[in-house]
């Protein structure tokens, strides 16, 4: 049976339940501020009670209290609600990351605004019509040339600063996309070496009836944190450890940590996302086809099967005889015009050789490489592959091509592949259309097994891939394409003209060359330039377009300074339609490229804007769960002091009858 002690055990009992209750509640309103922190509770419970047997009931003992226990602290938080918050942070990251991006891609581009390069352009056509007025008139020669400076400053400026915001994997500047995905894949592996170590943590804390609340809210915040940055797929083992997946790849698994890396293919190719430092070729057979993953939430694997690949075409003139030295028309090759790839050129056949021949088309920006080999032939290799840049000629009022006699020496052909039972054809072997984010590098024919399991498919990271390896590619790409047709086609009616000098068939702009096989423009802006004749001497500016005095003449004559023709032939060149598939205008043209971001980022902004609706609804929804109510909190520090002192005063009544057993009966 109980003893007369025995109440002051259950007033203990009391004090003790009550005062952890207390702390609890301490606990609460300390951390009511606290980001990430959920609300707990005491759950106090009766304690074992003590039995007690009697001759009246001898059968079944009776039950006395024995006062009260904290059987556990409760922690208020639904998990399916930190699944969807987790998931749903990633998309609100991805999307507002893409639209703060974009946005300075229309900063840069500041269109509508002043000073812009739309304006440039209108003054560089305008500079051209108003030369055509009095052709000879030096002022408005130098003023052509100052404003097609300024032309070409404007372009650079902007390729410039989209350059310096994508950044590169060798100049990573401060704030540059390139820079922000190495701190962001930074960023990511400090958080999973976080996680790994609160799992460890909360394995050495927790026992069967010990949970370490705080440490799971420290681990669920991580987790949040770490979806801000990247998609994660996470879930709990039977011994309560996290394991974090971010696509195909293993993140973190207990205390195992598998870091993400930035790899680099070259130099000069846009960093790939892997689960190793080896550059992910993603192919079980490279000498036919590998793949680079950017952005894709595709996940799949595909097999290709590669049956052509892309081959440039390439020709060379074959005479009867030899040998093939002095002008041309010692071969019979009359004066006149001839095309290749479209281009009109002006021969004159008494004083050109083929080695004037073959500088002639080498400048020209054709595309096409011409050069004399060895056996004195000139040859014509396409710089590009495909059939689309297939080399086209013909003869005009001179006998060229006829005499030149050229032959194909390797055929122009586009490559053809197949995957998922659809064939595809490219005129590169580097192809970027056939599955959204991903690159197709295309080395042989036969058949290559691709693992397209992307790492990045939503959050921080996901948004600066997208917009790095999309948006701003695809504006450099139409910019370049831009300032390459415009210079391609000024100087195709500038070779034609005449200088003040009388002199025909010079270059406006510089000629170029592109370096890359797949992309006939790219990279031209760095590279555009007055041309050196017309820089170092405005009277070499082709105002004049000559006419044909005789109905037998194959070239046009030189007519007088006045002549402001072929000025007001290239002024023209605003209104017609080079792009498109010839719907477009150089302003068509670019109007749509600056729709086309606004378009992006008003998808972008849309898709943030409901993803923070229903985020701010998540949030509501765990804060009336999981928040600490500070009105709540001191309600229950009342209940739970009243509850102490009056434990306390059970004390202090069992304490006052002891002391009458024991002192007052002697």
């Amino acid at each position: 049976m109980t003893g007369s002690f025995f109440g002051l055990q259950i007033g203990k009992s009391g004090i003790y339940t009550q005062r952890k209750a207390m702390d609890v509640t301490s606990h609460n309103i300390a951390n009511a501020n606290t980001e990430g922190y959920s609300r707990q509770r005491a759950v106090i419970e009766s304690a074992r009670p003590y039995m007690i047997t009697s001759l009246v009931t001898p059968v079944s003992a009776q039950q006395i209290g024995s006062g009260s226990t904290v059987a556990k602290i409760e922690q208020f938080r639904d998990e399916y609600i930190d699944a969807k918050i987790t998931e749903e942070t990633s998309t609100l990251n991805w999307n507002t990351t893409a639209d703060n991006l974009l946005k300075q891609v229309e900063a840069i581009m500041n269109e509508p605004g002043a000073a812009t390069l739309r304006d440039q352009l209108d003054k560089y056509w305008s500079a051209w019509e108003t030369l055509s007025t009095d052709a000879s008139n030096t002022a408005l020669r130098r003023n052509l040339v100052e404003e097609t400076t300024t032309l070409i400053e404007s372009f650079k400026e902007i390729d410039n600063q989209l350059r310096y915001l994508k950044g590169t994997p060798g100049y990573c500047a401060q704030g540059s996309i390139e820079n922000q995905v190495q701190d962001t894949v930074t960023e990511i592996n400090n958080l999973a070496n976080l996680i790994a170590s609160l799992n460890q943590q909360i394995g050495r804390s927790e026992t069967n009836v010990n949970v370490a609340n705080d440490l799971r809210d420290q681990r669920q915040l991580a987790l949040e944190n770490l979806a801000k940055l990247v998609n994660v797929d996470s879930f709990y083992n039977e011994a309560g450890d996290l394991t974090v997946n971010i696509g195909s790849h293993t993140l973190l698994q207990g205390i195992t940590v598998k870091e993400l890396s930035v790899v680099v293919k070259d130099g000069e190719s846009a960093s790939s996302i892997a689960g190793s430092p080896i550059y992910p070729e993603l192919s079980d057979n490279a000498d036919v086809a590998t793949a680079s993953l950017q952005y894709t939430a595709e996940q799949r694997n595909i097999t290709l099967t590669v049956a052509q690949l892309a081959q440039a075409h390439e020709q060379y003139s074959y005479l009867t005889f030899h040998p093939l030295t002095g002008p041309l028309s010692n071969f019979g090759v009359t004066s006149g015009s001839f095309y290749v790839n479209g281009r009109e050129f002006f021969l004159d056949a008494e004083n050109t050789d083929m080695n004037g021949l073959a500088k002639m088309l080498d400048e020209a920006n054709l595309n096409v490489d011409a050069f004399l080999n060895e056996a004195g032939q000139l040859e014509l290799k396409a710089s590009h592959t495909g059939k689309e840049f297939e080399i086209t000629s013909s003869d005009g009022t001179s006998n060229l091509m006829t005499v030149l006699n050229l032959q194909t020496n390797k055929a122009a052909q586009d490559a053809r592949f197949n995957f998922g039972g659809q064939e595809y054809f490219s005129s590169k072997n580097v192809v970027t259309d056939a599955i959204p984010g991903v690159t197709l590098y295309l080395k042989g024919t036969g058949v290559a097994n691709l693992d397209l399991h992307p790492v990045v498919t939503s959050g921080t990271l996901k948004g600066l891939l997208e917009v790095r390896d999309g948006a701003i590619d695809n504006v450099l790409d139409d910019l370049n394409k831009l300032a390459y047709t415009l210079a391609t086609e000024t100087n195709q009616i500038h070779r034609v003209g005449y200088g003040l000098d009388g002199v025909t068939g010079r270059n406006f702009f510089a000629a170029f060359t592109s370096v890359d096989p797949n992309n006939s423009f790219k990279d031209y802006i760095q590279s555009m330039a007055l041309s050196d004749e017309v820089k170092n001497n405005i009277e070499k500016v082709a105002a004049a377009g000559g006419t044909i005095e005789h109905p037998t003449d194959r070239l046009r004559t030189y007519n007088g300074d006045g002549d402001g023709s072929n000025a007001i032939r290239i002024a023209q060149l605003k209104f017609e339609s080079f792009f498109n598939e010839n719907k477009s205008n150089f302003n068509d043209f670019y109007n749509e490229m600056i729709t086309e971001v606004a378009t992006v980022s008003e998808r972008y902004q849309r898709e943030a804007e409901y993803s923070n609706s229903l985020m701010t609804q998540l949030d509501a929804k765990r804060a009336e769960l999981s928040g600490v109510s500070l009105d709540e909190e001191l309600a229950n520090l009342i209940k739970f002091q009243h509850a102490y002192n009056a434990a306390a005063k059970v004390i202090t009544t069992v304490d006052e009858m002891l002391d009458k057993i024991i002192n007052g009966m002697i």
